[in-house]
């Protein structure tokens, strides 16, 4: 879905209300670590600011299947988010830029989803999946003399208690 600013001029009343919903899956074959995604819900409205500046709210829900960090099996995961973003063609700080004068939403969806994603995910019972195949993972780290850990999620740092 997409709106140039001509077309945001025409709408006599605000705020303009949208559903759509978008399918993804031909843009994720460039995407390595999600290997599946439903069709993606979004609803909302968009609110006038002025000519040239639009405040879109609007609520994203997105059916993802990730890949699992540690046993590499396929995990569902759902972004479900409410956004208040506001776009202009004015290029300033406080906004995001409208460019070649459309608003589009697609992009904008798309963006968010892969800025939503985690980095990594791992199934609630990744470790005993992994100890049924036989597989131990081996969490010690062994440094180098000129080597220490700066950050470690469960143990102190290096020479630290």
């Amino acid at each position: 879905m997409k709106w140039s600013i001509q077309q945001l001029n025409k709408i006599q009343k605000f705020p303009f209300s949208f559903q759509v919903t978008f399918d993804y899956k031909d843009a994720i074959s460039n995407v390595s670590d999600i290997l599946d995604i439903d069709i993606v819900k979004v609803d909302g409205n968009i609110d006038k600011i002025n000519d040239n500046t639009y405040r879109l709210k609007y609520h994203m829900v997105a059916p993802l299947t990730l890949q699992c960090a540690l046993t590499l099996d396929p995990v569902a995961y759902v972004i479900e988010k409410d956004y208040n973003e506001v776009y202009s063609t004015i290029d300033c700080d406080n906004y995001f830029l409208i460019e070649h004068n459309t608003l589009d939403l697609n992009e904008i969806i798309w963006s968010n989803i892969l800025i939503e994603k985690p980095i990594n995910v791992i199934l609630p019972n990744a470790y005993e999946i992994l100890k049924e195949r036989g597989i131990t993972l081996d969490d010690t780290i062994n440094l180098d003399e000129d080597e220490e850990i700066l950050f470690s999620s469960n143990k102190n740092p290096k020479n630290q208690d």
